[in-house]
């Protein structure tokens, strides 16, 4: 019976051992990022003769953006990671012309909720790690809604909700980040700069806007600084 029992022992001292072993291998952070930086509106191709002197989004435009998001990140062999979140974005881009001696101004403003998945590689360092990574961004939900200033005459007109079409565009998105682990806490704090391409909109100007415009962001760029705890 001693025996027996000692082989026991022997048997549940290994398995949690080994248990325990397995569980380092994996650790996990759930935490919360704030975003802030820029959505840009690239330049479309075959513009009509003349249009990129008229009201509308015939050229460039930029604007400010913002938003938050909920994560859970996680990490095998503390070197390859998966990121996911629900990321709440405002984002808005301007553009300016004049037409006949009149300064016009066109915004577009856009809120969406887009769910962010990237794969990551960390490297680790004396006080963190540092990542990059790359990965799909999809938009769960949209909205969006215009505006038409004549900046010669402080006058505006806001545009009706039928002018834009419903989209939910998907993104590519690339990041790096620098991560900062406080000691005996849990605790770590993430800052990061992000980058997303919009795959699903199309080059051609006619395309972009007839019958009517798919507010969207070309490029969004975003610095990000939030809190964590890591188990």
């Amino acid at each position: 019976m001693k025996r027996i029992a000692l082989v026991g022992l022997g048997l549940g001292a290994a398995l949690a051992s080994h248990t325990a072993s397995a569980l380092s291998l994996v650790d996990h952070t759930v935490g919360l990022k704030l975003l802030a930086g820029a959505d840009v509106w690239s330049t479309p191709s075959n513009i009509p003769p003349g249009g990129e002197n008229e009201v509308g989004f015939a050229g460039n435009a930029g604007g400010v953006g913002y938003g938050a998001m909920p994560y859970y990140e996680l990490r095998i062999i503390k070197l390859v990671g998966v990121e996911a979140g629900i990321n709440y974005e405002h984002g808005a881009f301007h553009r300016n012309v004049t037409v006949n001696a009149i300064e016009y101004r066109s915004t577009i403003a856009i809120n969406a909720w887009r769910l962010p998945i990237l794969a990551k590689l960390n490297i680790p360092l004396a006080l963190g790690r540092f990542w990059i990574g790359l990965g799909p961004e999809f938009t769960l939900s949209q909205s969006q809604s215009g505006k038409l200033e004549n900046t010669s005459a402080g006058s505006s007109l806001d545009a009706p909700a039928s002018s834009f079409r419903d989209i939910k565009p998907t993104y590519l998105t690339g990041g790096l980040g620098l991560v900062i682990e406080i000691p005996a806490t849990g605790l770590e704090i993430p800052v990061e700069f992000r980058a997303s391409n919009n795959l699903s909109q199309p080059s051609s100007y006619a395309e972009r806007t007839s019958p009517t415009l798919r507010a969207e962001s070309s490029w969004v760029y975003r610095l990000g600084v939030g809190i964590g705890y890591q188990f």
